[in-house]
């Protein structure tokens, strides 16, 4: 099996972001201008720690 190989990190992120929370994620990192993973959490409901 071969390793799949990132040009950018950005394209790594998205592949591990998939899913229906993907669109909310983003917005949340982009209107805090960075963001703590369980400040993040908090402030979605209805998240789990897996996504």
């Amino acid at each position: 099996m071969t390793e799949k190989v990132y040009n950018v990190g950005v394209e790594a992120a998205m592949e591990l972001l998939n899913g229906k929370w993907k669109s909310v994620i983003l917005c949340r990192i982009a209107a805090s201008n960075g963001i703590n993973t369980g400040v993040l959490r908090r402030s979605i409901h209805g998240i789990s720690q897996k996504v």
